[in-house]
């Protein structure tokens, strides 16, 4: 799943979690795909972060 997806499916979540009254099992499965989702963002955003890293590191020298 691209980043772009994973905040496209947070974003419908979260108009979910706005808008529509849940039951609790839905809001608990609403929120631990959040908590999924969330977590592969970081994932690529330290992804890109540690390869500008080594981009500024191999450009410096």
């Amino acid at each position: 799943m691209s980043y772009a997806e994973a905040v496209a499916e947070l974003e419908t979540i979260l108009a979910q979690l706005q808008e529509v009254p849940a039951d609790i099992d839905q809001l608990h499965a609403r929120v631990a795909r959040a908590e999924q989702l969330i977590a592969a963002c970081r994932g690529k955003l330290r992804g890109a972060e540690e390869q500008l890293d080594e981009l500024r590191k191999t450009t410096e020298n």
